[in-house]
């Protein structure tokens, strides 16, 4: 994604490990990997390129969370 569509791209992409922090981990340690676009959930346990790219270009479309 990084090669093929920098321009999409946010500077800088945040990274967080679910691990580290145990309020993080207790909320989505079953649901990694956790994917959110501004702040919005547009996914978990699988992202594909298309749900990606969808958001970073249009604007991210909350996904429902399973508890």
């Amino acid at each position: 994604m990084a090669v093929e569509r920098p321009d999409l791209l946010p500077d800088p992409v945040v990274v967080v490990d679910v691990d580290e922090d145990p309020q993080v981990k207790a909320r989505w340690g079953d649901h990694v990997p956790v994917t959110f676009v501004d702040g919005v959930l547009i996914a978990y346990w699988f992202l594909d390129r298309d749900t990606l790219v969808s958001a970073l270009e249009d604007g991210p479309t909350p996904v429902p969370v399973v508890p």
